[in-house]
């Protein structure tokens, strides 16, 4: 496999220096602030209102360890952008009318360590590790509500506050709810997680604990029947069309109990300027609890599912997953009173994971692991910040899988450059290897796969332009086949992804341009266009003796054509098929935002050049995008 990897690697070394000399061609004065992976575009004018709140997101896995949050932003943009997978997507996502499915077209995956049932639907099911907590020094709540076509709905209401020095309690609440379109293509997401900090005086304790809830109801229709009653534009309505699975659903509720702290050894004494690392103790505790139900009636998908394995009447397809992990590290952490140096962080621990599986209740599994970990950070030459992590499984049903990954950062000026390396040796995802099922059934033993990741990040501030070069080869790689049957690659897949960012302006006109090329080096298993990207022009100013900020401008986004996955709504996931090329479409969305103090109100018209250039607009095989829309929303803060 790493015969390959010798001749990439004097490659990317030709593609990194393209991104620093690609910053440099840009020109401006300004500085941004950013917004996942977009630019937030409100602080480029002075302005009578602050464009941050007084409250600061952390992740909740980072607090504890005394991890730096971020500030909200009081900002316009991403107002209307609530799609959970609007930065992944690149482009857009309408397996229904808010999408519940991943279609993501932009390669960025890194898989996490340790035990996974399945990664579809990550985006709307987040794990412990992905979430998110408010903190703020005095109250703060928000609440956001959007509507649009075809009872589009959008809701998030959030709240923190602290209770005297110590501790702070909060929660946060989303629902989206759509009935989409085309017949049966109706989702609800509801989730809900509730908070809690506390620290001791002296700051040697330090605990955070969280609950959540997650419940996603899908309609799964299974795309078109007949795609040329859509692109000969033959019915009135999209509800006349016929679809492949009229009664088909998926249900997946669960939640999750999570807990991180860490108690210092010895006090912390400024005083003595102590030169040592102080040791500390942290654990984490987690514990999950899962269902996963797919519905149809076998009689009308006869066509859509080769396979009716138990039940001809009802399909009832069940799985459930019950989780608990528990961490326990030793820690050596420099004193806050010392300045950086090599090492600032070292730790070192022991991890076990209980999971039970079952599916209906013909099948059931045990499954144990334990596996070691290390973390380490820290400053070389006083500029170069460096961090590494290590984990490797020792027992159970993951023995020997391995994942290490390691980072650079140096800033100088207002430049500031990342070089990091990612590799993966993992067991795939459990689902592929054994599953059970009305219309699928298998069980396989698979090599594990490696996923070699490396690449170079590119910010400049003044110039407001990020680039990043991503390297990928992946080996043993499982995937989902034309046969919708998991099978594991024999080939050697080989991926670069080199993405551009920049914001020009012009007085009171911006453009922002985000988009991103995508080699296939070797290999044919990985499905993605080779161009993609977004764009947004609009006008700002802020008027009534800077009090009022208003936007108005057009959102583009556009893909060259590729055989995109097909999408299976049994398993949620997606298989390769060769027949059909999607892409090769502009999509055109028109906006207004408005901002007075702490409210922010928008109207948004999607997709306006709909029919204009033919009925041939498609996410993926049989699914067609979203059709002309409009939504409007407010966004109300208090703190």
């Amino acid at each position: 496999m790493f015969d390959v990897l010798s001749n990439a690697l004097s490659f990317i070394t030709r593609i990194s220096f393209i991104i620093l000399i690609s910053g440099l061609i840009f020109s401006s004065d300004v500085v941004y602030g950013q917004k996942k992976g977009f630019f937030h575009v409100d602080s480029l004018f002075p302005s009578n209102v602050s464009d941050t709140l007084n409250v600061k997101q952390f992740r909740f896995e980072d607090w504890v360890y005394s991890e730096d949050g971020r500030y909200l932003l009081n900002a316009l943009d991403g107002t209307h952008n609530y799609s959970p997978l609007y930065d992944q997507s690149q482009v857009r996502n309408d397996l229904g009318n808010i999408g519940s499915a991943n279609h993501v077209m932009l390669y960025e995956w890194n898989r996490p360590f340790g035990f996974h049932l399945r990664t579809s639907r990550n985006a709307f099911w987040k794990g412990l590790n992905r979430r998110n907590i408010l903190l703020s020094d005095k109250m703060f709540s928000n609440v956001q509500y959007s509507n649009g076509v075809n009872r589009e709905n959008y809701l998030v209401a959030n709240f923190t506050r602290g209770f005297g020095e110590l501790l702070d309690l909060g929660f946060s609440f989303t629902r989206i709810n759509s009935t989409g379109f085309y017949e049966a293509q109706q989702n609800t997401i509801t989730d809900i997680s509730i908070f809690g900090t506390f620290h001791s005086k002296d700051e040697r304790y330090r605990a955070a604990v969280i609950v959540d809830y997650s419940n996603l109801k899908a309609e799964e229709n299974g795309g078109l029947e007949n795609d040329s009653v859509f692109e000969n534009n033959l019915t009135t309505g999209r509800n006349f069309i016929a679809v492949n699975l009229p009664q088909s659903t998926n249900h997946w509720k669960g939640f999750d109990v999570g807990l991180e702290h860490r108690f210092f050894l010895m006090k912390q004494d400024s005083s003595s300027h102590m030169k040592g690392l102080r040791p500390a103790v942290s654990h984490s505790f987690s514990a999950e609890r899962h269902s996963m139900v797919y519905r149809n009636v076998p009689d009308t998908v006869s066509k859509y599912y080769e396979n009716i394995f138990s039940d001809t009447s009802a399909t009832y397809d069940s799985t459930n997953l019950l989780g608990v992990t528990n961490t326990l590290r030793f820690e050596l952490v420099k004193p806050d009173s010392v300045k950086d140096r090599i090492i600032n962080r070292l730790a070192v621990g022991a991890e076990h994971a209980y999971h039970r599986v079952s599916y209906d209740s013909s099948y059931v599994d045990h499954i144990h692991n334990v596996s070691v970990v290390a973390n380490v950070n820290g400053k070389l030459f006083g500029k170069l910040d460096w961090q590494a992590n290590g984990n490797f499984m020792v027992f159970g049903f993951n023995i020997w899988d391995l994942k290490v990954d390691g980072q650079f950062d140096y800033a100088v000026g207002r430049s500031r450059f990342t070089a990091f390396l990612d590799y993966s040796l993992y067991r795939p995802d459990y689902i592929s290897s054994t599953y059970v099922s009305n219309h699928f059934v298998w069980k396989n033993d698979w090599l594990q796969t490696q996923h070699l990741t490396t690449g170079l990040v590119y910010k400049q501030e003044k110039l407001r332009f990020r680039g990043t070069f991503s390297y990928h080869l992946i080996d043993n790689l499982v995937m989902y086949g034309v046969d919708r049957l998991p099978y594991q690659s024999s080939s050697v897949n080989q991926l670069m992804v080199l993405r551009m960012e920049e914001h020009f302006r012009l007085r009171w006109f911006h453009l922002i341009v985000d988009g991103a090329v995508q080699w296939k080096m070797t290999g044919d298993d990985i499905r993605i266009p080779v161009a993609l990207g977004r764009g947004m022009f609009y006008y700002q100013n802020d008027l009534f003796k800077k009090k009022l900020r208003l936007q108005v401008g057009v959102e583009a986004s556009y893909s060259t054509s590729y055989f995109a996955n097909a999408y299976n709504p049994a398993l949620s996931e997606f298989h390769i098929q060769n027949d059909r090329q999607v892409g090769n479409y502009p999509y055109l969305d028109v906006f207004l935002n408005l901002r007075v103090k702490k409210l922010r109100a928008f109207v948004k018209f999607t997709h306006i050049n709909a029919g204009w250039l033919g009925y041939n607009y498609y996410m993926v095989p049989n699914y067609p995008a979203n059709d002309f829309a409009w939504k409007f929303g407010v966004v109300g803060v208090l703190d």
